[in-house]
């Protein structure tokens, strides 16, 4: 199998920081439980968390 490797850079608006957050982790589980995924990771920059 070959294997893919995604990484994607989301910046949110000052005013919805936090509805993305909590959108974003929402897929955590739900990504890791695709076949085939081997590694789901997020994560948010210290010094902008936009």
């Amino acid at each position: 199998m070959t294997k893919l490797t995604i990484v994607a850079n989301i910046k949110a608006n000052e005013d919805k920081i936090e509805l993305v957050k909590a959108e974003l982790l929402k897929l955590i589980d739900v990504t890791r439980a695709e076949d085939g995924c081997i590694n789901y990771d997020l994560h948010q920059d210290n010094d902008n968390p936009a």
